[in-house]
């Protein structure tokens, strides 16, 4: 919750901003803050100040909590970065009222003293600067498979990755983030992650238990994403007495205010890193970290886990920037940037749960006009599957050619036959790579539905077709604003017509929705998402 206005704290932090209250006098100070700290860098060396808050996961709300915590923070920090953590430093009040950084006079708050890490070496500039190789990840790997070798485990930490806690913390977050429905999370991912936890926790209850008694529950660092690690290339020198910091893969800023927090499945862990490489863009590279640390830790389950602990992990940081967005000492122009970056960790939440389990067909079909194509890439988008568009294949773009491209009447029943075959043709080869797969087409002939099932069922793969429909008047508007902009697809309303006379409609034994597009995008998602997550999960689809 937000801090009263405490004038004693707010003369502490703004003695921190001032050069001059630094013994090595730095040229400038950059202060940034979290929803739980103010952060001072000065010169070659930072101080983190603790907020006095207090929220459902920590209370920082007394002076002896903070300086209790600041303690926590290098005690624990030490053990994967010792020679970046210095110590604990009081800010004191002198005789004649002047606060001194530990100076003489009594404490009135405690910052954390840490040498400052470059920031160009950070895991997340070196990916945007593209100096980030295989190599460095697969260290990363290995450093933390054997930090997590030694970390404390047993039954009371292990108690803390026992299924019925994990539900319980999964229903937690569930009910914290429901404040950013409707905002940075659409309700109905927010409703479709609420099931997604306890359905995969009850499905795989054994191997949940089994991770219990294997001892692969770690007392470890709980906060693991790309800004806290840092692989120095040479030895930062060192200066004031203090020892250098040498090369390698430095992981700070673990979490020190809750030992729940920190007490996880191994697995979870490293899905946190796993889930930010992709969330920057490298799925190859978080793909290469699971690999590797899955060998060096001889622990050949953790894919299995790695997709329901990276979802949990974004969601969690979704949560977190939601906080800092809304937060008012946060400066405004930080707000909005906290906003959109909760929005990319709540989506990708989102694509990780629809990740697990095996590939699926996803089709969206309907007469040109009706919306198929938007919904389809908004689909693609949602899910992260393969997005496979007979306008593209039409027009050859890409390796995705059909078997006669060069027919003058790219609607011409030849030209169809060779856009659909080529179509199931690419279902075919993601499927076969374990891709799942929305295929975008106006599937109007049967024929052309069950080839597309029957590639499916080829690859035991469930396939369900979501038909869109749309009132005359919207499909009208929307073919005619096709004119004067730059639609790949060439149909008119002509086209639509044609269309419409044509079509077989959808049997009763055919696994399919319709859904209706005249009410916008944002409306239409919403109704289809709420329809296919259960038959993701294996349900009947709704009527």
């Amino acid at each position: 919750m937000p801090r009263a206005r405490d004038d004693r704290y707010d003369e502490v932090v703004r003695a921190l901003a001032d050069p001059r209250f630094y013994p090595h006098r730095p040229k400038t100070v950059e202060h940034v803050q979290t929803h739980i700290s103010h952060v001072f860098l000065a010169g070659p060396y930072v101080y983190k100040l603790k907020k006095p808050v207090r929220f459902p996961f920590l209370d920082f709300g007394t002076t002896e909590r903070r300086r209790h915590f600041c303690a926590e923070e290098v005690r624990l920090n030490r053990r994967l970065c010792p020679a970046v953590y210095l110590d604990v430093v009081a800010i004191t009040r002198g005789a004649r009222g002047r606060l001194a950084l530990g100076g003489p006079g009594a404490a009135v708050e405690h910052v954390v003293w840490m040498r400052r890490l470059p920031a160009e070496r950070m895991l997340g500039a070196l990916l945007a600067s593209g100096g980030l190789s295989g190599d460095a990840i697969d260290r990363v790997a290995h450093t933390i498979a054997a930090f997590h070798a030694g970390a404390p485990t047993g039954p009371a930490v292990a108690a803390h990755a026992a299924p019925e806690v994990l539900r319980e913390r999964w229903e937690d977050e569930t009910r914290s983030t429901a404040a950013f429905a409707g905002s940075v999370l659409p309700a109905e991912d927010h409703a479709m992650l609420a099931d997604f936890g306890p359905t995969f926790i009850r499905r795989h209850e054994t191997l949940f238990r089994a991770r219990q008694d294997g001892g692969r529950i770690r007392e470890g660092h709980g906060d693991l994403h790309a800004d806290n690690v840092c692989l120095l290339d040479r030895p930062m020198p060192g200066r004031d007495g203090l020892p250098p910091v040498p090369a390698g893969v430095h992981a700070f800023d673990c979490i020190e205010f809750s030992h729940a927090f920190r007490c996880n499945d191994v697995a979870s862990e490293i899905a946190f890193l796993a889930m930010d490489l992709e969330r920057l863009g490298h799925r190859e590279l978080a793909d290469r970290l699971v690999a590797g640390y899955a060998a060096a830790a001889d622990d050949p389950l953790i894919p299995v886990l790695v997709p329901f602990y990276a979802c949990s992990r974004a969601g969690v940081r979704g949560r977190v920037e939601g906080i800092e967005s809304s937060e008012p000492e946060v400066d405004a122009a930080a707000r909005a940037p906290a906003a959109e970056r909760a929005r990319r960790h709540f989506a990708l939440a989102v694509r990780l749960a629809w990740r697990v389990g095996g590939p699926v067909v996803i089709a969206c079909a309907g007469l040109a006009g009706t919306g198929k194509s938007t919904l389809a890439s908004e689909l693609a988008a949602t899910t992260g599957f393969e997005l496979l568009a007979s306008d593209v294949i039409r027009r050859g773009h890409g390796e995705r050619r059909p078997a006669v491209p060069d027919d003058p009447d790219r609607y011409s029943a030849a030209a169809r036959e060779a856009v659909y075959a080529t179509l199931c043709a690419a279902a075919d080869v993601a499927l076969g790579a374990g891709r799942s797969v929305i295929a975008d087409a106006t599937f109007i002939r049967a024929a052309d539905r069950r080839r597309l099932a029957r590639v499916a069922a080829s690859r035991h793969a469930p396939c369900v077709f979501v038909e869109c429909r749309a009132p005359e008047t919207i499909v009208r508007e929307r073919l005619a604003a096709r004119t004067a902009g730059t639609s790949l697809s060439d149909a008119r309303w002509d086209t639509h017509v044609a269309q419409r006379e044509q079509r077989d409609p959808f049997g009763t034994e055919e696994h399919h929705i319709a859904v209706d597009t005249g009410h916008g995008l944002a409306a239409s998602r919403a109704v289809t998402i709420r329809r296919l997550w259960p038959w993701r999960q294996g349900r009947p689809l709704p009527p």
